[in-house]
């Protein structure tokens, strides 16, 4: 008897110990189903809520319906002229630079772009040389590119010589500025109190004063720290000039952006949809609508859209932990349409469209499931399933 006790103790002991160490692993075999609360993305877990078709009878009718002749051709039609014209000649250089210019640009690269523009237009309304712009590394994008990596630093360097001095890097009396020097504590030469859509005065104002003090002044947060408005058209047309010539890709980007082109215009297979399938068909050109012609689309719909919007998208109790979880690592919660309902939120226009909505808008603006399709966007928030994602890939991705 007690030798059977024994053994039934140690069973179970080594049962219990078993147990233990199924626990502990299981994270380390199977790290997604844990990380809705960890990391605050979609997972596994996310999916069991994942929201369902609300549009999907609608979304059928509206791909099978026959576009006239007409809108079919004037979907595809050049946009009328509006009047815009190429840039003005470059103006005169100063003869001697104020100070330095420094900025540190986060957001994605639309952001960071717009920023750029904003910042040779500040250099150029303070008669100031600007360092090379730092390139934040977003929390979202996670890409630790920096300006040299994306532009061509010498091409915009060189095609803004008569606007602005630019230099790749501070002398060595400066040296001491850096992203690391202003994460450290309170500077006189930072400015962090830049306004949202700033004017030239302002610059004037705040900035040229700690520029003639300190021969630097350095500029961070800086999106979208420049009004669009009210400011002189020599400026505006600087903007322009940036953007449309000085800011070109590096050649490997380019030649992939020219690859990519090619592909959507002369691709060698499409993806059909037959039922929850897909296979492959090949189908010429003749029969696709728009034939040599894509769309390119910029869904909007990841984790810091939809965490931002503090909308619900039907994915249950994963979703908000999930975008809760979020919103308070990335902005410590505070999130100004978390005031509001989800109700209000949409009656406002506040909530981005899911991709079955824009499968719908895209159906109703006269595309059709021949209609290419390039998703320039990031990851989707939630896995979701077939019937939602095959609003958008009903068309040719």
């Amino acid at each position: 008897m007690k030798l059977l006790y024994n053994n039934h103790h140690q069973n179970r002991t080594q049962r219990m110990a078993f147990a233990g160490l199924f626990v502990i692993l299981l994270p380390i075999f199977v790290p997604n189903l844990f990380e809705p609360l960890g990391r605050a993305s979609p997972t596994m877990l996310s999916e069991w809520n994942a929201p369902k078709p609300r549009h999907s009878s609608l979304l059928k009718i509206a791909l099978h319906r026959q576009i006239p002749t007409e809108q079919q051709s004037e979907l595809w039609s050049p946009l009328v002229s509006q009047g815009w014209r190429p840039c003005a000649e470059s103006t005169a250089l100063p003869k001697k630079s104020r100070g330095y210019v420094q900025v540190f640009l986060d957001g994605g690269l639309n952001q960071q772009r717009m920023g750029i523009c904003d910042a040779v237009a500040v250099a150029k309304i303070l008669n100031a040389t600007l360092v090379l712009p730092h390139l934040e590394v977003n929390p979202v994008w996670r890409d630790s590119s920096s300006f040299a990596d994306i532009f061509d630093v010498d091409h915009f360097i060189s095609s803004l010589r008569d606007e602005i001095s630019i230099v790749k890097e501070l002398p060595s009396e400066y040296s001491w500025s850096s992203r690391e020097y202003y994460a450290t504590g309170i500077r006189d030469t930072r400015i962090k109190t830049a306004p949202v859509h700033a004017s030239a005065n302002w610059y004037l104002e705040n900035v040229l004063p700690i520029l003639q003090s300190y021969g630097i002044a350095a500029i961070a947060p800086f999106s979208h720290r420049l009004a669009f408005d009210n400011l002189p058209t020599n400026i505006q047309h600087l903007r322009c000039k940036v953007n449309f010539q000085a800011l070109v890709f590096v050649p490997h980007i380019r030649k992939l952006g020219e690859t990519i082109v090619h592909r959507l215009r002369h691709p060698p297979g499409k993806l059909q949809a037959s039922g929850t399938e897909f296979h492959k068909g090949r189908i010429g050109d003749s029969e696709v609508t728009g034939a040599g012609k894509f769309t390119v689309l910029h869904l909007r719909f990841d984790k810091d859209m939809a965490a931002h919007s503090a909308c619900d998208f039907g994915g249950g109790k994963a979703e908000k932990l999930a975008l809760a979880k979020y919103r308070q690592v990335i902005w410590q919660g505070r999130v100004l349409n978390s005031q509001f309902t989800d109700e209000e939120l949409r009656n406002q226009g506040r909530c981005p469209l899911t991709p079955e909505e824009i499968g719908l808008l895209l159906a109703a603006l006269g595309f059709n499931n021949g209609t290419r399709l390039y998703l320039a966007s990031h990851k989707v928030f939630f896995s979701f399933p077939y019937e939602i994602r095959s609003s958008i890939l009903s068309f040719r991705t």
